[in-house]
């Protein structure tokens, strides 16, 4: 891939049908963070009003992504380049440096995780520095990452079935007692529904964005966008269930350890290696695709190593002690991002224009609507409860009508 990714990888890797879309991204979504939030949900919320909160935020989650994975797939391209068609050349480095922070930042946090949660699943594990473990899974995942989307596309069909498995026999294995206590669970203090719906869309917005990313290879854009709403819409929240409704039976938040206590210590060794492995190897791989963006040149291997390297030292320095201001960020400024680039793609066929560095449309949009999800609270002026929602159709609107305004002094123009 040393002169033109695109055609490269477009080239090598076989269409992929909705089923194999789908087992990927569930691949990243049954993950250690999905985990916590299962299990956050539960208790802020109760088992019923976390199941409605869980849907909820996934609908929003499944509109974006199956249009996004709709976009990549017509137009058979990345996030990236769907990005940069909108932003610009330069513009577009602004926002895929922006998803390239993101993504090593969750790709960090990921490896932190596992580090703890190996820890706590083998006495012999816990004796080793956590540093060591948390390089071992980096070493890992970086080399899946390095292969590409045949490493990605085979990982997912072998652990995704397995992960799902495990998660079900924890289920079922919390459950024996019944689940009539943890179904009328009600916490002392309820979170608001609406930030409910917030964790959960906010949580796993940038997998939205990135939808085109994966979508771009399926055989059409309809089995694209199927497989993405499903994974989103569906897959998610029951990961979520599966996780959160044997954290309220046990009164335990930590699945890793709800499964120790069942005796489960195999399956939660397997658990955790499998989540972080396949998690944090997508995280790696749509890094390289924006490090293909910034340096079009340099093999694909070798950005992969890079992303590897550079997410392993954030892991490393304690991002994750930084996870609550970081979660906030991205919020706010990712979601912006997807709401342009899906307008400039379906614009693309009836107003396609010459390509510049910088698309000022573009940047204004993604500024206004990142201002507005950050102040439109304290103002009492939000559009709904979910800021990432807020923003992402703020900057979509936003754009839209600027685009239409360009055309018009066009065509004004032209006349004269």
């Amino acid at each position: 891939m040393a002169s033109s990714p695109k055609a490269a990888t477009l080239s090598d890797v076989p269409r992929v049908g909705t089923w194999r879309i789908l087992l990927i991204l569930l691949a990243v979504m049954i993950a250690l963070p999905a985990f916590v939030m299962g299990a956050e949900l539960g208790h802020s919320l109760g088992a019923q009003r976390a199941l409605v909160a869980a849907l909820g935020g996934a609908a929003i989650l499944a509109v974006i992504a199956g249009l996004g994975g709709a976009a990549g797939a017509y137009h058979r391209a990345s996030t990236y380049e769907l990005i940069q068609e909108a932003f610009g050349e330069q513009g577009a480095k602004l926002a895929n440096g922006l998803l390239g922070l993101s993504i090593l930042g969750w790709y960090g946090v990921v490896a932190t995780m596992l580090s703890h949660a190996l820890a706590s699943t083998a006495p012999a594990l816990a004796t080793l520095p956590s540093w060591s473990l948390a390089l071992a899974g980096c070493a890992l995942t970086t080399l899946t990452a390095m292969i590409g989307f045949r490493a990605l596309d085979l990982l997912s069909a072998i652990t995704t079935p397995l992960k799902l498995a495990l998660l079900i026999w924890t289920f079922f294995a919390a459950a024996q007692g019944g689940l009539g206590q943890a179904w009328t669970y009600r916490p002392a203090t309820e979170l608001p529904l609406g930030s409910g719906i917030s964790m959960v869309a906010g949580g796993l917005m940038v997998g939205a964005v990135l939808s085109p990313d994966i979508a771009r290879f399926a055989r059409a854009p309809w089995q694209a966008a199927l497989g993405c709403a499903l994974a989103f819409g569906l897959g998610f929240p029951a990961v979520l269930m599966l996780a959160g409704i044997p954290s309220l039976v046990s009164a335990e938040r930590d699945l890793v350890k709800i499964m120790l206590m069942l005796g489960l210590g195999v399956p939660a060794m397997l658990t955790v290696v499998l989540t972080a492995w396949s998690t944090n190897a997508f995280n790696l791989y749509s890094a390289s695709l924006i490090g293909a963006t910034l340096r079009p040149r340099q093999p694909s291997w070798q950005l992969a190593l890079i992303a590897g390297l550079s997410g392993t030292a954030l892991g490393l320095a304690g991002i994750s002690d930084m996870l609550v201001p970081y979660l906030l960020l991205l919020g706010i400024a990712i979601p912006p991002i997807a709401g342009i680039y899906l307008v400039s793609a379906a614009l693309r066929r009836q107003h396609w224009r010459t390509p510049r560095a910088w698309h000022g449309d573009a940047l204004l949009a993604w500024a206004f609507a990142s201002g507005w999800a950050a102040l439109a609270p304290r103002w009492s002026l939000a559009l709904s409860p979910v800021a990432a929602l807020d923003s992402l159709l703020v900057s979509a609107l936003v754009y839209a009508l600027m685009r239409r305004m360009g055309r018009s002094g066009t065509a004004e123009a032209a006349k004269v």
